[in-house]
């Protein structure tokens, strides 16, 4: 068993892709593709974890796994996180500016992912810049 000091870093390898769902008056919802890696010698599991998202300098609200997911040992994976936020958070110049924008843009992610086994759990902070397409399924 290895303790909580012994994990090595959860790596957020790069977003694969936002998927800009719905777009209302009132929210916005889209999923956020994650790739990540787990190093470790054991599979661990990605609980609840969150992350404020900006997309080309629109903060977009939070981004939220819904449920634990388990990643397998020494592997990489593509993991869906969900975005719900509220349209009136977001300035409403920049709500406009959203529908507007090209594809490409670039995304900005800052949170922690709380990794653990059993009752061993860590947060591994996340700080991720990257020019992403916003429409990628």
């Amino acid at each position: 068993m290895m303790s909580c000091k012994n994990y090595q870093e959860i790596k957020l390898k790069n977003v694969e892709g936002i998927s800009l769902n719905k777009i209302t008056t009132e929210k916005i919802e889209a999923e956020i593709k994650l790739r990540i890696e787990n190093p470790n010698p054991i599979g661990l599991s990605i609980y609840r974890s969150e992350f404020d998202i900006v997309y080309s300098g629109i903060r977009l609200g939070k981004a939220k796994l819904k449920k634990r997911v388990h990643i397998k040992r020494k592997t990489e994976g593509v993991y869906t996180f969900i975005l719900k936020s509220n349209i009136s958070d977001l300035n409403p110049l920049d709500a406009i500016r959203l529908l507007n924008l090209d594809n490409m843009g670039k995304i900005e992610l800052k949170g922690d992912l709380k990794v653990g086994k059993f009752f061993i759990r860590k947060k591994f902070p996340i700080n991720y810049t990257d020019k992403v397409n916003i429409f990628t399924k």
